[in-house]
């Protein structure tokens, strides 16, 4: 059986005598080049839905200002200190009072 000493013994007087790997970094000025190309690609188009998603949002901001605007008076009366009327058990004969 071998000893793991003296394995690892000529492992590393192996490793010794190995030729020195040469500098290989990037040239002068690469990172400045490749920022610069980065920045100056046209951005990727915009698909239709994310077109149309940004405006549908603010179509629907539109109209809850809207429905909030014309229920103003129906939601400052749903905060008044004022008793609610006895409720009808009937929902037909309140949906009538409602179109008279």
């Amino acid at each position: 059986m071998n000893d793991p000493q003296k394995s690892w013994k000529r492992l590393v007087d192996a490793a010794r005598k190995a030729p020195a790997a040469p500098d290989e970094s990037a040239p002068y000025g690469f990172s400045t080049r490749v920022a610069a190309l980065a920045f100056a690609a046209q951005p990727p188009p915009q698909s239709a839905f994310a077109r149309y998603s940004l405006r549908a949002v603010f179509v629907a901001l539109a109209l809850a200002a809207i429905a909030v605007g014309v229920n103003y008076r129906a939601i400052v009366g749903a905060f008044d200190d004022e008793p609610l009327p006895v409720a009808n058990d009937d929902p037909i004969a309140e949906v009538v009072d409602m179109g008279s």
